[in-house]
């Protein structure tokens, strides 16, 4: 989490203007099944026992997952972690040294669950309470134990930058355009634009991209676009003029005709699933 948030810092505060969605960053475990899911590293298995990182700053968009997958996730706001770490960001740059997952043993899987449990728990009473200074203080306990949790796995994936192997051009390349596509496709979602941003030709940019990454930068907009409108259709009671104006869609037709094309369903067909 240490590493990521440099990146977060310097870029996902423009996310605030769209009030439906927080932006959050956190972990997530899966305890079974499996579940397939495309990274800036390529196209990965995510099993029992590995451990994710949730991050705008590290993309990972799900293909396609078991029927038995089953997964634990504790998050927390950006703007409640931030200053946690304020003073210890190392460089952006760290972040392509970086694997977004990573295998527990038994023994921190277990940690794991029963931190998460113990949190639980703290919501649970807090529900329960209801002296305005005593849900006040029982928010900051929560608060700061999810943070004790993000910090400890943080020392985890920091030790990836023990040895952190060279990039080369275009693996820079690739990893600039993801980091970027995160933070602004709401409002860019031409290659054009993020050719534009490193100062290459639409063609060459995209000829480099899926040399990297085995799919066009079309594809890599057009996969975070819908799967962050799949994520926001799952909401309870969110609207469809709502998430279209959440993925900065000019109306709610365009929006409709853009997720049929993309799903083979109209978003409301898809929130009946």
């Amino acid at each position: 989490m240490v590493i990521f948030l440099a990146y977060i810092r310097k870029k996902l505060y423009l996310c605030v203007k769209f009030k439906v969605m927080e932006t959050y960053i956190g972990l997530e475990l899966c305890t079974a099944g499996t579940v397939e899911k495309m990274t800036a590293q390529g196209r990965c298995t995510i099993s029992a026992g590995t451990l994710m990182i949730l991050s705008p700053a590290f993309p990972m968009f799900e293909i396609q997952r078991s029927e038995d997958y089953r997964f634990v996730i504790l998050q927390e706001s950006i703007e409640s972690i931030l200053p946690v770490f304020a003073q210890n960001l190392p460089s952006a740059n760290n972040l392509p040294a970086i694997t977004p997952y990573m295998p527990l043993t038994d023994e921190q899987q277990t940690r794991f669950l029963q931190s998460v449990e113990q949190i639980r728990e703290k919501e649970q009473q807090l529900r329960d309470l209801t002296h305005p200074v005593q849900q006040k203080i029982q928010t900051t306990i929560i608060t700061l134990l999810r943070q004790a949790v993000l910090l400890e796995h943080a020392i985890l994936f920091a030790g990836q930058l023990q040895h952190p192997k060279p990039l080369s051009r275009k693996r820079q390349i690739m990893m600039t355009f993801l980091l970027t596509l995160n933070a602004e496709y709401r409002q860019h979602r031409t290659v054009q634009y993020y050719a534009d941003k490193q100062a290459l030709t639409p063609r060459h940019f995209a000829d480099i991209i899926k040399q990297e990454s085995g799919y066009t930068p079309m594809e890599w907009i057009n996969m975070i676009t819908v799967n962050q409108a799949k994520n926001l259709l799952r909401q309870p009671d969110m609207q469809v003029k709502q998430v279209a104006d959440e993925l900065g869609f000019p109306e709610q037709f365009t929006f409709r005709k853009y997720f049929k094309t993309h799903t083979g369903m109209s978003p409301t067909e898809y929130q009946r699933i």
